[in-house]
Parts: C-alpha cells; structure tokens; sequence
C-alpha cells in the first residue's frame, strides 16, 4: 500500500514525518505491523510505501459496513480490537534509541488500521508522535483520532495512553457491533465513564477474578458486552466478504443472546445488573459477592453451601445452625432483589453464578461516575 499526504499538507514537513515513521517501524518486529519498503518523492509529492497487501484502511472500511448495512459480530469486533492490543503491547516491548521510551503509537484512528483483499489487518501509524507534527502544523490528513489527554496536552506518549486511546476507539464503533445498543442501554447508560482509565492495582482482598482479567474485559467489553470470545479470523472472513461483494457469512447474520452479566465495583462496594440501576454493597452482602465471583473464577460449575456463604459472609461468628441459614437465605434475596435473579442459581449443592454469567470490574478511578438510580443496602 502507498500512502500520500493529503492535499493541505505541507510537502516538506510530510516527508519529513513519513521519515519517522519509517525509522520507528523499522524498530518493531510483528506481524501487524508493516515495515515502510520504500519512501520517496514522486512529481513533488513524498510518499511511503508499506511492506503490507492492504487496499483500504478503517474510515473507508466503516463507510463500507454502513452503506451495506452490515453489522460486525461482538466476538469478531473483540478479536480485531484483541489483535491490536496484541501489537501495540509487542511495540511496548521495545525501546525508542532516538527517545528512551518504550515505542508508543501515541494517537490511534481507523485510519491507522489497513486491511487486505483476504480480510488480513495491520496497525500503521507508528512514529506520528513526532515532535516536528505537533509544532504546529498541519497534519497529513484529517481525520478523527483518539488519544490520551496528557498527548492532547502536547506530552509524551506512554503504554497506559496507548491502552486508553484504543479503549476510546473501540467505544466509538460500537454502532456498528451487532447488539451493542440493547446491551449497553442499561449498564452504560448509568457508567458512562466507565473502563477508560487502565484498572489500578486491586487490594490484597480483592475478588481474584478481577486481579487476573478486569483489563482485558473491560477493553473487549466495549465492542463485545455479551463476553464471545474474541474472534480476529471472524472479522477477516467479514472483511473479505465484503470487499469481494460475497454475502454476509451466516455466523455474522445474527448476534447471540447474551448471558446475564453482573458489573461490580472495584473493591466489591456496589453491583449493577442487568437493569441499570447501581446498589451499594454492605460488608456482608459484599463479602458473599465476592465469594460467589471468586468460586466462579476457579470453577465456574462448582457451588459454596450455606456454611460456605455464611462463613463468607459472617466470619468469625458461631450462631444456631437456623439462624446462619436464615441470614444467607436474607442475603441472596437481597442480591435477587438488586437485579441477580438470572445471575445467582441453586442447585443440590448449594449456590453459585450462573456458569454463562459475566463478570465485570471497575477500576477506581472510574467509579466517580455518577449513576441515575442509587440504592443502598445494608
């Protein structure tokens, strides 16, 4: 694929910045990223050219979608999104001689993701965190970008701002995911800040569940809310069928149901389920949340017995046999009332997560969004 600048650039600054982004590619070694194989100037106009079978790039790709009405599975937008982070944490990995950083992309647009005939995809654009492209001038071509508010500022790019520009990317096409509207309009209408920042380390306490993937299922949850599992070969085989004029494929025709989800706050304060609305957690409901998320992390069709919620629940205390019973029979009526009806299930041996449930984790700094319903309970 050759790339020019677009008809308001300035020559001179454009091959300049075209410069840099072939000495940065050159660093990165994966195989999203391509290589510039040539670079030069043709009738006054630079140009670089990318080691890569691309033939058009995400903006026109997206008008594409549009214009054939077509809708991208949650779990084939999940794998593109997936695979990009992939490449961007492998460019994380390697350090900038020229800036003694790690390499960071800085700023991230539809434009900087190329795709091929065969549905194939690439992330380019690596080096356009240059100094000399944010003097002042004009940009190569205008179009909309997503980045962290310190880079807005004119700061350096780090990995944490790379992270949080492909989060707000991935928010900004969930128009065109299949389901995504119906299943944000309970949870996202009350959070709507909600998974941009990077969680922050988690307390020694805290739900293991959420120590181990809340970042990776925030990100996917933007364009997969129903948790399908991220599918790049999906949304190539999309892709090709679109540009070759074929049909939709018939496992793109429709999204699936989604499980019931539970989201719940960082440190396991509050629950918002299906329904929207955000309950604040005492210290006991809390602490059977917590084992129930935890028994669903380590085996998600294995359940806790009363005893196992009560002592979770209640530690330290001894009651009667039918008063602990009764108090955890008190407590999941409550979280049914919350909203987990379809999420807490009992079986002959006791009471666990449904299998299908998912579960979602706000970092910290995120839960300073302010709900439209509140509830507390004790």
């Amino acid at each position: 694929m050759v790339i020019v600048p677009g008809p308001a650039a300035s020559a001179a600054r454009a091959n300049t910045v075209f410069a840099e982004i072939e000495r940065v590619h050159a660093l990165l070694d994966h195989p999203l990223i391509p290589k510039v194989a040539a670079r030069g100037i043709a009738d006054g106009m630079p140009y670089i050219e990318l080691a890569c079978d691309a033939v058009i790039d995400g903006v026109d790709l997206t008008s594409l979608l549009n214009d054939a009405g077509w809708k991208v599975p949650p779990g084939s937008a999940a794998g593109l999104v997936a695979s990009l982070r992939k490449a961007m944490r492998a460019a994380h990995a390697v350090m900038d001689p020229k800036h003694g950083r790690p390499v960071c992309i800085g700023r991230v647009s539809c434009a900087d993701i190329l795709f091929s005939r065969e549905g194939r995809f690439y992330l380019v654009g690596y080096g356009r965190d240059a100094p000399l492209e944010r003097a002042g001038g004009q940009q190569i071509d205008k179009v909309l970008e997503f980045q962290a508010p310190e880079v807005a500022a004119g700061g350096e790019p780090t990995p944490a701002g790379d992270e949080l520009a492909l989060s707000l990317l991935a928010r900004s096409l969930r128009h065109a995911v299949q389901g995504s509207a119906a299943s944000a309009r309970g949870v996202d209408r009350n959070i709507r800040s909600m998974d941009l920042e990077p969680p922050e380390p988690r307390a020694p306490g805290a739900p293991a569940h959420a120590r181990r993937r809340a970042e990776e299922a925030d990100l996917l949850h933007h364009l997969a809310p129903c948790s399908e599992a991220p599918d790049p070969g999906g949304f190539s085989s999309l892709v090709a069928s679109l540009l070759a004029g074929r049909p939709l494929p018939l496992a793109a025709e429709a999204a699936a149901a989604c499980p019931p989800t539970l989201v719940l706050g960082c440190e396991v304060r509050w629950i918002v389920a299906e329904d929207g609305v955000k309950h604040t957690l005492g210290h006991a409901l809390s602490r059977i949340v917590t084992a129930l998320v935890d028994r669903h992390d380590e085996a998600p069709d294995a359940a806790l017995s009363l005893q196992d919620l009560f002592e979770a629940g209640w530690p330290g205390e001894r009651p009667v046999a039918n008063a602990g019973a009764n108090r955890v029979y008190v407590a999941l009526t409550q979280l049914r009332r919350m909203g987990l009806r379809d999420v807490i299930e009992r079986n002959e041996h006791g009471y666990r997560l449904a299998p299908r449930a998912v579960v979602r984790f706000v970092s910290p700094r995120t839960e300073q969004a302010r709900p439209q319903d509140t509830r507390s309970a004790p």
